[in-house]
């Protein structure tokens, strides 16, 4: 027979989960880029991408001819790190997800996460209209990119200060 945690053991591993998905939410809601990592049996690759993250997964814009967006929707998985740059290892932070891409082709998802992006990078705002340039310095590319989603199937935390290496497990969000 197993012995019984002690009291309050169940309590405390809880807090302990609920303040790791906390700092791992604030890292993700800080940073505003992630790199994506993809590959086939012969080539791996990384790119870096602006991400808005809603429960659903992290939504970024990106061309369809792009090597990541062709691997994978090919392979049907995908990688991802969202980390804070340090000058000491104690303090490296960060995210590592596991997951698939897909194309966002839902108008009601298109909108609130276009939305959800367009507020976390104001810019965008011009840089994702269609259409020809009519005259500003920015890039019209509407046209050229699509809305992708990474929805992760594992999410790990790591964080150097509560172990060099330690990678904890948590869920981003409690209900989809």
């Amino acid at each position: 027979m197993t012995p019984a945690p002690p009291a309050g053991k169940n309590t405390a591993d809880a807090s302990a989960q609920t303040e790791r998905r906390r700092e791992a939410l604030a890292l993700i809601r800080s940073r505003r880029t992630m790199v994506l990592a993809t590959g086939t049996a012969a080539t791996p690759w990384a790119a870096p991408v602006y991400y808005a993250y809603s429960p659903r997964g992290f939504y970024f814009f990106s061309s369809p001819d792009a090597r990541h967006i062709i691997q994978a929707l090919a392979t049907g998985t995908a990688a991802a790190a969202i980390f804070s740059d340090s000058d000491q290892w104690e303090e490296i932070q960060g995210v590592q997800i596991s997951g698939s891409v897909r194309v966002v082709d839902q108008p009601l998802e298109q909108i609130e996460a276009g939305a959800r992006f367009v507020a976390k990078f104001p810019f965008a705002r011009t840089f994702l209209r269609s259409g020809a340039n009519k005259g500003g310095s920015a890039p019209q590319l509407g046209d050229k990119v699509r809305l992708y989603v990474l929805t992760p199937d594992e999410v790990f935390y790591v964080n150097n200060r509560l172990g060099f290496g330690l990678r904890l497990p948590i869920e981003l969000h409690s209900t989809p």
